[in-house]
């Protein structure tokens, strides 16, 4: 396989469990909380430190113009500091070999490079089974879950928005869209290693977010 997998999901979709089965049968590197620790790394910040910046920078913290400080040119700038240390980080895993990339706008990030690519979405349409795995894999109250899956999906779209100005879940953004409450997650791994070697096929050429009026 030449060409990199980017997966972007809805939360509880199970779209990190297919990138982590395409990895083991596959081979291919899995970057997701690895992202964070060797941005980490490199800057020689805590690992611990950076990823509690990115989930308050996820919760909006950091992208809402009213929040207090946000007028210190400092601080309007770590947020586009640390996507670039997280960028470069992926864009360098990727030269050195094709890999799985879970979400953090991975697909942009390697269309800007250049590098070859295919673009998955994975969602649900088991609402059962996305409420199980928040309380199962977040811990999340069941009382609560359907809220709190409905928070996290627009805290994707926001990040997503905020650094790369597409839509999460725009079906025209992708080169495949994966209902994983009817195909479940091994299908969907099997279903994206497949095209993936198909042959002579391409994907991730072009910018094609860059095609749209999306502001």
């Amino acid at each position: 396989m030449n060409r990199s997998i980017v997966i972007n999901r809805e939360f509880g979709s199970g779209g990190r469990e297919v990138g982590r089965l395409i990895s083991e049968r596959t081979g291919l590197g899995f970057y997701d909380t690895r992202i964070l620790a060797d941005a980490a790394a490199r800057r020689g910040v805590p690992a611990n430190q950076l990823e509690a910046f990115d989930e308050r920078l996820a919760a909006g913290q950091y992208l809402n113009v009213s929040f207090p400080g946000f007028s210190d040119p400092e601080f309007a700038a770590m947020p586009y500091r640390v996507f670039a240390v997280i960028a470069e980080v992926i864009t360098e895993a990727a030269k050195t070999a094709p890999g799985v990339f879970i979400g953090r706008c991975a697909d942009s990030i390697l269309r800007e490079a250049k590098l070859p690519l295919l673009s998955v979405f994975v969602y649900s349409t088991d609402s059962r089974a996305k409420i199980a795995r928040a309380v199962e894999v977040d811990g999340v109250p069941a009382k609560d879950a359907e809220k709190y899956i409905v928070r996290m999906d627009k805290t994707r779209s926001r990040y997503q928005q905020y650094f790369t100005g597409t839509h999460f879940g725009d079906h025209r953004g992708y080169d495949l869209c994966l209902n994983s409450g009817n195909l479940g997650v091994g299908a969907c791994a099997d279903a994206i290693v497949a095209v993936i070697g198909a042959s002579g096929a391409r994907f991730g050429s072009a910018a094609r977010h860059g095609d749209q009026d999306e502001g």
